[in-house]
């Protein structure tokens, strides 16, 4: 009898904690000429740099891709290449099981270092020149 009111109870409390949430977003469409596009060129260094690091703990807890990013971002601000991006980034990293995830015992990245120049708007990109456009012809098979 005791089991069964507490079985009961139990079951009554767990039903009863449950609570659901429920999100709209809505979304509104944008008149194209509302939007306008900018580009930018990239001046890209000749040299690689290469930076090691071991991740915190923090970064760690927001996955693999964080680590990368933090990695690279690392990378940019300890250079003297005083770069906006790392252009050809590549990784090696070294990770040690623990009991049931694995921790990034240190991350090397690898690449190159450019900088945003030329900022313009694509209305002024060779993309939109008539003239080019019939010259171009696409390649890619569908």
């Amino acid at each position: 009898m005791k089991k069964t009111l507490f079985l009961a109870v139990a079951a009554a409390m767990a039903m009863v904690s449950c609570t659901t949430t429920v999100k709209t977003a809505s979304t509104t469409d944008m008149p194209a000429d509302i939007l306008s596009a900018t580009v930018a060129d990239l001046d890209v260094a000749q040299n690689r740099i290469t930076y090691t690091t071991t991740p915190s703990k923090e970064v760690q807890r927001a996955g693999l891709g964080n680590v990368k990013r933090a990695a690279i971002m690392e990378a940019l601000q300890k250079s003297d290449a005083n770069a906006d991006i790392l252009v050809e980034p590549e990784f090696v990293i070294s990770m040690k099981n623990c009991f049931f995830y694995k921790k990034v015992t240190s991350i090397t990245v690898t690449g190159r270092p450019a900088k945003y120049k030329n900022y313009h708007s694509l209305n002024d990109s060779v993309w939109c020149n008539p003239a080019f456009r019939v010259t171009y012809v696409n390649k890619v098979k569908k």
